[in-house]
């Protein structure tokens, strides 16, 4: 529990700006209204303008955040020589048993079309998160259960809770990493099995209920078709700035790969979230569905792609002033100077995080290999080191304790 000096800080109105500042992600206050292109009319040449707030002038934090961070944040315990196989945090103890195989996950179910159907299922939270340990887990589901099973045809993923898909990655796996530099195998590790996943070569469908975010949003879009729900609890973002970190399982490629650089890095630097409706405007998901649907339509869409009844994803077709704007060196410059002059206007270069995630696009765009994978974890890990980065988590880690029924606290006196 947090004790009330530190409480006393995180509320005050030195931390509270600290965390408005933080929060509106240096690109913007949260109603930015993104990134949008268009000719200009005084001497046609072709501009892309970032239309944002006013942005705070107000220094990144406060010597009073930067304590209470430092106070909030959970001590550093002694480093294993594998990150990825550290426990996470103290944790409900796991024996298989014929019914439940694996801890993180349902045991895969496989329908008569040769659809297999894996459902995250975290028993130890309300919501699906993204440790080392279901990670580790996952790639020997995928080994023992799916890779080299010749009936599966074309795999669903989906989640058997109703609170979401996957709603990030557990931060505090990063934290207890002591020497940030081992973060970059265990990232390594987990490309390796999506591009183990896609070697397979069946389609892959994601079925989304309820937030997809971070690490959730990246494992749907290494799928080849994702489905979402119109619930209103649905919502899809890469919110990792936020913590002063980058998307790290391919998101800074993958996302402008599929909706554009421009609707990509809008939702990379503002770490803002899109719904339904939003996100199948902007190529994000293929189809929306009703709650009640989703698991019938993913499967049935599963066994059409297997088919070759239904085509599979493809990124949203680009109109011809976005073409100009991504695709041409003119268009492309004169994009990259907007961008670095917004995001220098509202960080005053004091924040690093949004300038890896353009560094990072920029590099993909230029190297279309492996080698963007390599520079966007070699990234990830250089941000997780920094001093920004540990003191959002700590903000982060202090706002949700104090959400927190305390058991400490002070009795009232009753008079």
């Amino acid at each position: 529990m947090l004790s009330n000096a530190v409480k006393r800080s995180l509320a005050s109105p030195a931390c509270r700006r600290a965390i408005a500042s933080s929060t509106a992600v240096i690109i913007g206050k949260p109603a930015a209204r993104g990134i949008s292109s268009r000719l200009a009319a005084s001497d046609g040449l072709l501009l892309s303008q970032i239309q944002t707030g006013t942005p705070s002038r107000s220094a990144f934090l406060s010597t009073a955040a930067a304590a209470a961070a430092s106070e909030a944040a959970p001590k550093a315990t002694h480093q294993p020589k594998d990150p990825s196989k550290a426990p996470a945090s103290p944790e409900t103890p796991f024996a298989p048993t014929p019914d439940r195989k694996y801890k993180y996950f349902q045991n895969v179910e496989i329908t008569p079309g040769g659809v297999a159907i894996v459902r995250f299922d975290n028993p130890d939270k309300k919501v699906n998160t993204l440790s080392f340990a279901l990670m580790h887990e996952a790639q020997s589901l995928w080994n023992d259960d799916i890779h080299s099973d010749h009936s599966i045809k074309s795999v669903v993923f989906t989640s058997a809770k109703e609170s979401g898909f996957i709603a990030g990655a557990d931060i505090f796996d990063i934290q207890r990493v002591q020497d940030k530099s081992q973060l970059v195998p265990v990232i390594e590790q987990a490309l390796n099995f999506f591009l183990r996943m896609k070697s397979k070569g069946v389609p892959l469908v994601a079925a989304i209920h309820g937030p997809a975010l971070g690490g959730g949003l990246e494992w749907a879009m290494w799928c080849d078709y994702r489905i979402c729900t119109d619930s209103p609890s649905t919502k899809m973002g890469l919110p990792e700035v936020k913590l002063g970190l980058l998307p790290g399982f391919g998101g800074t490629q993958n996302l402008p790969a599929l909706v554009g650089v421009q609707a990509g890095l809008d939702m990379m630097l503002t770490g803002k979230d899109v719904r339904a409706d939003k996100a199948k405007k902007m190529g994000l998901v293929d189809l929306v569905v009703a709650p009640q649907s989703l698991e019938k339509v993913a499967i049935e869409t599963a066994e059409g792609l297997a088919a070759g009844t239904v085509k599979k994803s493809r990124p949203k077709k680009k109109s011809l002033v976005n073409r100009i704007i991504e695709d041409t060196p003119p268009g492309q410059y004169v994009m990259w100077n907007k961008v670095k002059q917004m995001v220098d206007k509202n960080s005053g270069g004091h924040y690093p995080a949004p300038y890896a995630i353009v560094d990072c696009v920029k590099f993909g765009l230029a190297n279309p290999g492996d080698a963007k994978f390599k520079h966007e974890r070699e990234e990830f890990a250089k941000l997780a080191a920094t001093k920004e980065s540990d003191a959002l988590i700590g903000i982060f880690d202090g706002m949700n304790q104090m959400k927190k029924p305390s058991v400490t606290a002070d009795p009232l006196s009753v008079k």
